[in-house]
């Protein structure tokens, strides 16, 4: 399982018997730190558009700030081209709007390596999640770039995480969600050139760049392969 949450939810509803089973989280490559530019605040949503998408363009509409941009890098193109085509429709009505909103950039489909290459730039992930995500690269990757990460606690989202990102509890009730999650978005975009908040972004990267990394990871899908040769002979 790629977090513990995954793992306990799986054991509660399937009885997955514990003796085999294993956590063993997400990884990334780590990602080097550039300097964030300083005139204006830039959001990025990098992740598939039924997560919250429509939720976050609602809310960035209605806050209409001054210097803060959204960049959008969405699309069911990820999952392949039969999947685009059964699915591709669904969700051209938010990607039309995110085109034709003031101050929102819309990318698309872009390879991993131009997306980490673009978080470098960007100073808050903003994941308004409706989605209980098992783990979240992502997040990861975000957290790894140096960006603010503004999510709610829904699935392992917490567990990935902590104790770097800034929640929302989540609520099923999605216009009171939007409102807790607007508040406290404002909150760290004024919030995000504090001294406090940067020396955090700055332990938040060091930490998740060393404990994400393939460099560990690999240690621990090694020693888990012989574990399972050994209990195979």
């Amino acid at each position: 399982f790629n977090s513990n949450w995954n793992f306990e939810k799986h054991v509660y509803q399937f009885k997955i018997p514990e003796s085999k089973s294993v956590v063993i989280k997400n990884a990334i490559e780590k990602i080097g730190f550039e300097e964030k530019p300083k005139d204006k605040i830039s959001l990025i949503y990098h992740t598939t558009p039924w997560r919250g998408l429509v939720h976050l363009l609602k809310i960035f509409k209605n806050l209409n700030l001054k210097n803060v941009e959204l960049n959008v890098c969405s699309s069911t193109k990820i999952y392949g081209k039969k999947f685009d085509a059964a699915l591709g429709k669904t969700y051209e009505g938010i990607f039309n709007e995110c085109k034709n909103t003031k101050n929102v950039n819309y990318f698309g489909f872009l390879d991993n390596k131009k997306v980490v290459e673009l978080l470098k730039k960007m100073h808050i992930f903003a994941h308004p999640s409706i989605w209980p995500e098992t783990s979240c690269i992502s997040a990861i990757e975000s957290m790894a770039a140096g960006c603010e990460t503004v999510t709610t606690n829904l699935g392992a989202l917490y567990e990935t995480c902590s104790p770097f990102g800034t929640f929302v509890n989540f609520d099923r009730d999605l216009i009171n969600l939007e409102k807790r999650y607007s508040k406290t978005l404002v909150n760290s975009i004024k919030n995000y050139w504090s001294d406090e908040n940067q020396n955090k972004l700055r332990l938040q990267r060091e930490t998740i760049n060393a404990t994400y990394s393939w460099n560990l990871r690999s240690i621990e899908w090694k020693n888990f392969f012989n574990e399972a040769r050994e209990l195979k002979v």
